[in-house]
């Protein structure tokens, strides 16, 4: 009986085995066969964004579906890298489960292409694919289309360097500027050593020099030289003390405003306003031009003029209309023994303003209250 019971177990057991094998050899391998593909848009699509539309959709992406060749559950998320780019560190622009479109909103794709070093306000070309990824299967990717996006703003920036003793050479306490409507500024004593700004804090290689800016197009403050060291750094040649240092990225220019004095106050900025500069005769909406102590005694501002047309110089702002907080025009300065450009006359209109005489474009305007002069470079 003993006998019998054990050849009845050991029956029933190949017969388990058997059944177990048949079922893993009749089971379907699920693997990855065919990868998605873009559809829409199509490449070659132009994003122009602005401003104040970061909510609105740019563009909605349609792909088809990956196949896994079984029931499998379908993550595909959208990349955006440089063009040419081999997608080691793209940018994200969003994904989704299952799905098979994602839209994409203004912000969304501005700050993927800015945080991939695109320039603000110039057409920039980038790649788009999309990846799909299934639970413990290699990713797919998609083929590659091509878009060019001119993006708006800027992400906030650093800068380390002698020239900025809170900082130094290292990234224990970078100097932080902060950006609002597309101007980086940060407030921060200077002395007469070299720095850089750099895009990414604690990333040497994201570092912008002189001459990055200066191929940009950029004008800067006098006192702003290119150091001529091995890394062409920013040096500062002004009195040393504490400034706003400020990088315009609308105006493309570089500034610094001496922002504290000897005597402990802060300084009030002197003003241009009139037809000659942007904001014409007027104190609203910013329409002023500040032009800002950049040294002791050294009054300076990159300005756009325009030929003929007159402008005068004030004293104070009060943030509204400041006619009444003193002004100095052409023959204030005169009297006082100032050698003036040839290209500023006596407007000889009824307050004997400043007119400009040289082409319009780009100027800087230089006041000198040691040396009594007023240049434009």
């Amino acid at each position: 009986m003993k006998n019998i019971t054990k050849t009845i177990f050991a029956l029933l057991a190949v017969l388990t085995i058997a059944c177990n094998t048949d079922d893993v050899q009749d089971r379907p391998i699920i693997e990855g066969v065919d990868a998605p593909q873009i559809t829409a848009p199509e490449s070659g699509a132009i994003y122009v964004l602005s401003p104040g539309n970061e909510s609105l959709q740019a563009d909605r992406f349609v792909w088809t579906k990956a196949n896994y060749n079984g029931d499998v559950v379908i993550n595909y998320t959208l990349e955006i890298d440089n063009s040419g780019g081999d997608f080691s560190a793209p940018q994200t622009l969003g994904g989704t489960v299952g799905d098979l479109q994602l839209s994409v909103d203004e912000g969304t794709l501005n700050l993927a292409c800015l945080n991939l070093g695109a320039t603000p306000f110039v057409a920039n070309n980038f790649d788009v694919r999309i990846v799909s990824d299934a639970n413990g299967f290699s990713p797919m990717a998609s083929n590659v289309i091509s878009i060019t996006v001119t993006p708006s703003g800027c992400l906030g920036q650093y800068a380390v360097g002698a020239g900025i003793p809170s900082a130094g050479w290292g990234w224990n306490s970078p100097l932080t500027l902060n950006c609002n409507n597309n101007v980086l500024t940060a407030k921060t004593d200077l002395i007469n050593d070299a720095f850089r700004f750099f895009t990414t804090e604690g990333d040497w290689n994201s570092g912008r020099n002189f001459p990055y800016y200066q191929g940009l197009g950029y004008i800067f403050s006098s006192v702003l030289i290119d150091a001529g060291d091995g890394d062409n750094n920013f040096t500062f040649t002004g009195t040393p003390g504490s400034y706003r240092l400020k990088i315009d990225e609308n105006k493309k220019t570089i500034t610094v405003a001496r922002s504290t004095v000897s005597s402990g106050f802060e300084p009030t900025s002197t003003w241009l306003v009139g037809a000659a500069t942007p904001g014409g005769w007027s104190w609203s909406d910013d329409s002023e031009t500040e032009l800002p102590l950049i040294s002791d005694n050294i009054y300076e501002v990159p300005v756009t003029l325009t030929s003929g047309e007159s402008f005068r110089v004030f004293l104070g702002n009060d943030g509204g209309d400041s006619w009444g907080l003193g002004d100095r025009n052409y023959p204030w300065y005169i009297n006082e023994g100032y050698t003036i450009s040839a290209e500023l006359e006596n407007a000889l209109d009824g307050d004997s303003n400043f007119r400009y005489t040289g082409p319009t474009g780009m100027r800087i305007l230089k006041i000198d209250a040691t040396a009594k002069t007023i240049t434009l470079i």
